[in-house]
């Protein structure tokens, strides 16, 4: 599954440490960005099996995600 993420530009490093620490369940990549944007967009791949937990994850995060972009 795939899902993109926004998150703030000074929120983004501890956003890609929590990622990275679920090594298995959840995989991601940065966006292409534009300089002096003021977000990070994030492209996140979900095995099958870890969509709810990866969907606590997210919802673990608050206000440190504010878009959640729908599936293309």
């Amino acid at each position: 599954m795939r899902k993109v993420i926004r998150v703030r530009k000074e929120d983004s490093a501890f956003v890609y440490f929590i990622l990275e620490s679920h090594e298995g369940i959840v995989s991601y990549s940065t966006l292409p960005f534009q300089q002096g944007d003021s977000h990070r967009d994030l492209e996140l791949r979900i095995p099958p099996d870890f969509v709810e937990d990866v969907d606590e994850i997210l919802a673990s995060f608050g206000d440190l995600i504010y878009e959640i972009k729908p599936e293309p």
